[in-house]
């Protein structure tokens, strides 16, 4: 309930009280309209007649049903605000526990993704280092069995894998290749073969199917064909 409507209704009952403490004598010119807000002073209440007194007292009582109406639907629409302000705070309260999770699995998805793109692509030949141990290093594949994997990237310059210089600067690849270029000695079966590739040599199905356009002929394919490695 509003402050006006506290102190309306306060005025009507204290209006009231003086008519039953003064009653009424012989009329007032003043017209007044309680559902405004206007009412007689204490001494113009001691100078109503009767039917200005049954008039006030009726206007009153309605003013005072009114206010008690008004509050009473007051009341209930706050407490209908206050159940949807708890359900709101409820709802807020599931949504900042669902993104504290969720932020939670992306960084650690990100701090993973950091990880990886941190580990390095070119690696410097130290004395006494070979291929495998160098694919068994945690920063390298972590398996000293993938070391053909930097064989392949780096034939330019390594001739026979069991022979690599300190000094080398040697590549390391990362990511998943959408093609290859074909070797010498290569054949679909092989390069299906290759871990980077599928690691199965019973997937150069994939390989042909993919490649229809240049292959005619799956047991026949020639160094320098660029062939497309399909992912999906």
């Amino acid at each position: 309930m509003s402050t006006k409507m506290i102190h309306r209704a306060g005025f009507a009952l204290v209006a009231v009280g003086l008519f039953s403490l003064l009653g009424c004598s012989g009329g007032v010119d003043r017209q007044v309209d309680v559902s405004a807000g206007e009412y007689y002073t204490p001494e113009e209440v001691q100078k109503l007649d009767k039917d200005q007194y049954q008039s006030y007292c009726a206007s009153l009582d309605q003013e005072l049903q009114t206010v008690s109406e008004s509050a009473s639907d007051a009341k209930t629409q706050a407490d209908q605000t206050q159940t949807q302000v708890a359900a709101v705070q409820a709802e807020v309260k599931k949504l900042e526990s669902d993104y504290n999770s969720k932020k939670a699995d992306v960084d650690a998805v990100q701090s993973e993704i950091d990880y990886y793109e941190g580990l390095p692509k070119v690696w410097t030949v130290k004395e006494g280092e070979f291929l495998y141990g160098i694919s068994a290093l945690e920063e390298i594949y972590a398996d000293p069995l993938k070391w053909p994997r930097i064989y392949r990237a780096n034939k330019d310059k390594i001739e026979d894998p069991n022979l690599i210089y300190p000094g080398w600067e040697l590549t390391i690849p990362r990511d998943w290749p959408t093609t290859w270029v074909v070797q010498e000695d290569e054949y679909l079966g092989k390069i299906a073969w290759y871990w980077e590739v599928y690691d199965d040599p019973a997937q150069w199905t994939k390989l042909y199917e993919a490649n229809k356009d240049q292959i005619s002929d799956p047991d026949i394919i020639w160094p320098g064909w660029e062939l497309r490695i399909p992912r999906d």
